[in-house]
């Protein structure tokens, strides 16, 4: 490549000066920076051969002890693109660089004053003037350029000072209280990402006149936020970095004036800790701290009880250096470790959930302020469901969105491969990623490239839109692609980043965004990364890209700002609520141009949304009080924080989706028919407190009787329990496993009582590891192994829970609890649904205090057990005993809800009517045609619901799904057996099968239960007769003796289907009681009058 040349024109400024720090000074180009900071430079140069390309402004930072020259000179011969020029002419005009001025940003700790600033002040004084792209100016001369960015440059001082918000203020407030009362106290700020917590801790500090300020952060790229927010503030302070404790001569004792000295905590326990670690160490142990800031609280070991976050399997963080992680992990009070003195000490997080939850702050030494406490703010009428009036004060945080999609339905064949368990005592998942592995991670002699390369090939074109999956997808719906115009990748491994990186490089659409890397080596962390990062964005808005993709593992998605990040992509299981919020938030920085909202809301797409709304869940749960349902709390999120699941933007979710996502998982891979009829999630069968009620309700009892004496059940009586387990679970070598897991898992169940949740999973998964590949016999094939380690997962889960469960070491104490529910509700209360939620709320709000638990319980594993069996003994001693009588079983009346619901959503499908809920179905439905359809009278099914059986909210739910299926039905393509096959598979709510008889639904077994709808008296109307009789009754008669059998069999059918709409063959034979073979011919025979559709029913044309 030729050499670039940059030299200085004979008329630039070899001097500039400013007041700095209260002082006229004048710096020379050629001198080194020998200031106590780095210090922001503008540039100005041009192409002595294309001198009429114009004049470019940019920006450089000057490093402690570099030369201005050298700081100028190093950025401007990075630069290519920012020429704006051709191949040809960059090679022609380019490679010749002039600068022709230079000069320093007044209070160069100001890292808010950037080029672009220059560039729109230009356009102010000159209206009508443009810049050509990559910041050239063509029609202004230099001395104009030159005296806009001076006058610019003193301007106000560049201080802007905020006056607190009121939640602001409040948080003040409370640690003035605080520390009024506890002078050396430790006082948390428990806020959302985004809350502005370093200003409101400034605030707090010129409040109170504190001089000598101490940051210490393990994050050393939020090192330019706490810089420029001291510029946000009255007082001066001067701030001090390491690079000066690094200088020779500087001593913090001497500093007289107020200052901040801010530290990453990188260069004293990380490989840098024997660069003269001591004697800067010692500078802090000799000054008397008025306050310490522990940033980033939940990221570290600060302390023995709150270390944790990092032990996640794989999720260390890139930004901070390995050796240092591990030192974090001793887990030693850092203040006590480097013998600091200091009066106050004040913590900083967005989520310092295991700090909260081991009780090391209560509600007086903490201030909270969530999202949704934003919301509230923004939205003052939200609780009144009024969104329309906007407090101003709020209107640029931008609104979140989740866009929730189901790899499993859009990857059914890859699930046993990639399915993995969640944690411990949890459910299964599709694995994201098992699913972005990389072949090399397994091998690395193999590529970097994906092991279901094809299949994420897929995925890219599914999520373009170019699928059977249609356009409800992050880049193909026009609203969504407007939003993802910067977004944020979130990968599983550094391996996982780089073949991505290669597969949008390929990709027609995608290699038109700028990708990048940013878990690359090169790339480095903290500042150098956030500098990487943003130079690519801005070439990616220079280059006429569509946008930029940021990749990462989770390099930048702690701390850090970047403002055109709109939308965020989770390609990866993240494990704790922790690093999920920290990771998607980084969408919700404000982005205001010129006091232009330029981000109104920020999009979450995440591929495996029930283990995000598990997460969702159990952030709101620790964020909300101690008082507050889970139901509560998924309220809470749906309204402020609203779910889309599949791209549908028109119709999220309600609470209770949300809450059965998120306790049960996603279920939109499986057919309708089998969600509808799974009565664990769409009616209260499992409470058993319900079913006996009805059961012993003489009125809803005869209904279930009457219901069930006259349909005809093919299959056995079945009471509704949890699915069955994975492939193979009964097998002989499962067995095997399950009994070698339980052993040993109860001989290790002592190790692991004391750990927190993180640790526990960590440890729990190491040893299912080392436990498997020991004792799976080694001429197991991969089946085989497979199901021995299944059974051997679940024998170990057992083994370990099973001592303490067993020890039921909360049910005495639960039981002495019931006294104080009595005293609380009275004497009489009882644990009934209408009291449940007041009776959970109170020992809920006694079991969070962790103060209330046993010592010996305070342990992830004990505590989970001994709440259980506290809960477990308050209701046993509340709960009235109800007996179900005899000849009556829950048995029976699942079996009845499960054919309700089943013949119910028939009836939406012959149904004219386009309902939209559960109540409206009853509510618009003709008597007669829903006594036909359903089998019971709509008084019938009023009384049968007095309990409330039905899960309204789930069932609404599956509408929806009926609704957009049916409607996706009509425009499938017919020739696509992918399309065909994907359609089926969500839509098959009748799941007859194929007409060959591969597959028969067991719903045939079940003859219709209808009623006769002529001449009908309140009495005859709730006879149940056969469908048989009454087709029979309804028969149409043939006079003409001389039309022939099949003639007549014709006319039969079409009247059959007209009254019926839509009818399989088995069902058409045996309503006629005439043979399938017969049916098939007249069907056949005359398909200008009959079709079959996908699911194989025949309709009229």
């Amino acid at each position: 490549m030729s050499e670039i040349i940059i030299t200085k024109s004979p008329d630039i400024n070899k001097t500039d000066e400013i007041k700095y720090q209260g002082k006229q000074i004048s710096f020379n180009l050629d001198d080194k920076n020998n200031t106590d900071n780095s210090l922001i430079l503008i540039y100005m140069y041009l192409l002595p051969k294309f001198q009429t390309h114009g004049i470019k402004i940019g920006m450089t930072k000057c490093k402690i002890g570099e030369t201005f020259w050298h700081g100028i000179k190093s950025r401007i011969h990075d630069q290519q693109h920012e020429l704006a020029l051709t191949d040809d002419q960059y090679q022609k005009y380019g490679l010749n660089r002039e600068v022709i001025y230079w000069g320093i940003c007044l209070d160069a700790k100001n890292d808010s004053f950037k080029d672009y600033e220059v560039h729109n002040e230009i356009k102010k004084i000159n209206a009508g003037i443009a810049e050509q792209e990559q910041e050239w100016f063509t029609k202004i001369p230099a001395d104009e350029l030159i005296n806009n960015f001076n006058s610019l440059r003193h301007k106000d001082e560049n201080k802007k000072i905020y006056t607190p918000r009121k939640e602001q203020q409040e948080c003040i407030d409370a640690m003035s209280n605080y520390f009024n009362k506890n002078p050396k106290g430790r006082f948390l700020l428990n806020c959302k990402m985004r809350f502005g917590k370093s200003f409101t801790t400034y605030k707090y500090c010129e409040d109170h006149n504190l001089e000598r300020i101490l940051i210490l952060t393990f994050i050393p790229a939020v090192e330019s936020s706490w810089r420029e927010d001291l510029s946000h503030i009255k007082k001066n302070y001067r701030y001090f970095t390491d690079d000066n404790l690094r200088r020779s001569g500087f001593e913090l004792n001497f500093e007289q004036e107020p200052y901040v000295l801010f530290l990453s905590l990188q260069n004293y326990l990380g490989k840098e800790k024997n660069t003269d670690v001591k004697g800067k160490i010692k500078q802090l142990q000799d000054i008397d701290w008025d306050l310490v800031i522990l940033d980033e609280y939940h990221f570290g070991a600060w302390n023995q009880k709150t270390q944790g976050t990092l032990k996640v399997k794989e999720e260390k963080s890139e930004d901070l250096e390995s050796e240092y992680q591990d030192k974090l992990k001793q887990g030693k009070d850092i203040i006590k470790h480097f013998n600091i003195r200091t009066i106050q000490t004040i913590c900083l997080s967005g989520t310092p959930f295991k700090a909260i939850a081991r009780g090391e702050f209560t509600d007086n030494s903490s201030f909270t302020y969530s999202y949704f406490d934003e919301q509230r703010n923004k939205y003052p009428k939200s609780e009144e469901n009024d969104f329309t009036i906007i407090n101003p004060d709020y209107e640029a945080f931008p609104d979140m969105k989740i866009f929730g999609y189901n790899m499993s339905r859009l990857f059914g064949n890859l699930t046993s491969s990639v399915f993995s368990e969640d944690k411990l005592l949890t459910k299964k998942y599709f694995s994201l990623n098992k699913f972005f592995e990389t072949r090399q991670e397994n091998n690395p002699n193999e590529p970097c490239t994906f092991i279901y390369e094809e299949e994420i090939k897929k995925w890219l074109e599914i999520i373009k839109g170019r699928s059977v999956f249609g356009d409800k997808f992050p880049y193909s719906n026009p609203q969504m692609i407007n939003n993802n115009i910067h977004t944020l990748w979130l990968m599983p491994t550094v391996k996982s980043c780089k073949a991505m990186e290669n597969l949008l490089n390929e990709d027609d659409y995608f290699s038109r965004y700028k990708i990048i890397n940013l878990s690359q080596d090169e790339v480095g962390s903290g500042n150098d990364a956030y500098e990487y990062l943003m130079n690519n964005i801005t070439a990616s808005e220079n280059t006429n890209k569509l946008g930029s993709i940021a990749i990462t593992v989770n390099k930048l998605t702690i701390g850090v700002t970047v403002k055109k990040w709109s939308s965020v992509f989770v390609l990866k299981d993240l494990a704790s609520p922790e690093q999920y919020f920290q990771a998607i938030f980084r969408i919700q920085t404000p982005y205001v141009e010129n006091n232009k909202i330029k981000k109104k809301e920020g999009y979450v797409y995440d591929f495996n949304i029930d283990r995000a709304s598990a997460l969702l869940l159990k952030y709101a749960e620790q964020s909300a009080n101690e008082q507050t349902t889970k139901l509560q709390i998924a309220k809470l999120i749906v309204k402020y924080m609203p779910i889309f699941i599949n791209g549908d933007m028109s119709n999220p979710i309600s609470y209770k989706v949300f809450y059965e996502l998120a306790q049960f998982g996603d279920s939109n891979g499986i057919p309708l028919s089998k969600k509808i009829t799974d009565t664990s999630k769409t009616t209260r069968m499992l409470d058993e407190e319900t079913v006996a009620a009805m059961l012993n309700d003489k009125e809803v009892s005869d209904i279930i009787k009457r219901v069930f004496a006259h349909a005809k059940f093919g299959k056995t009586k079945t009471k509704t329990v949890p699915s069955r387990p994975e492939d193979g679970f009964d097998s002989i070598i499962a067995k095997e496993g399950r009994n070698k897991g339980y052993e040993l898992g109860q001989q290790d169940y002592k190790k692991y009582v004391d750990y927190d949740d993180l640790q526990v999973q960590a440890e729990f998964e190491k040893a299912l590891s080392s436990y498997i590949n020991e004792y799976c016999p080694k001429d197991y094939d991969q089946i085989k192994a497979t199901w021995y380690a299944n059974g051997f997962k679940k024998g170990y889960e057992s083994g370990v829970n099973a001592p303490i469960k067993k020890e039921q070491c909360g049910y005495d104490d639960g039981v002495k609890f019931v006294d104080e529910v009595k005293n609380k509700f009275g004497n009489n209360i009882k644990y009934t649904t209408a009291t449940k939620i007041s009776i959970d709320n109170f020992v809920k709000s006694f079991l969070n205090d962790i103060n209330n638990i046993p010592k010996k319980y305070r342990g992830m594993l004990y505590k989970r057990w001994y709440c259980d069996s506290f809960r477990r003994a308050i209701k046993n001693n509340l709960n009235p005993i109800k007996e179900i009588k005899n000849g009556e079983t829950i048995e029976d009346a699942d079996n009845v809800l499960k054919h309700i619901l089943a013949r119910l959503f028939e009836f939406l499908y012959i149904s004219v009517y386009r309902e939209t809920t559960f109540m409206e179905i009853f509510n618009n439905a003709d008597p007669n045609v829903f006594l036909e359809a359903v089998g019971i009278t709509k008084k019938d099914f009023e009384v049968l619901n007095k309990y409330k059986v039905f899960q309204e909210d789930v069932l609404n739910n599956y509408i929806h799904d009926f609704f957009i299926n049916e409607s996706l039905g009509l425009k499938i393509d017919s020739q696509s057996k992918e399309a065909i096959s994907q359609y089926r598979n969500s839509f098959d709510w009748f799941e007859f099968g194929l007409e060959n008889n591969e597959q028969i639904d067991n719903n045939e077994n079940i003859v219709n239960s209808n009623i006769t709808t002529d001449n009908r008296n309140s009495k005859d109307e709730e006879k149940i007769i056969d469908n048989k009789a009454l087709f029979k009754e309804n028969e149409i008669s043939f006079e003409d003796k001389t039309v022939s059998k099949a003639k007549q069999l014709e006319e039969k059918i079409k009247n059959l289907l007209m009254k019926h709409k839509a009818l399989k063959i088995n069902k058409i034979s045996n309503l006629l009681n005439v043979s399938k073979d017969e049916i098939n011919k007249v069907l056949n025979s005359n398909k200008n009058l009959f079709y079959k559709d996908l699911f194989f029913n025949w309709k009229l044309k």
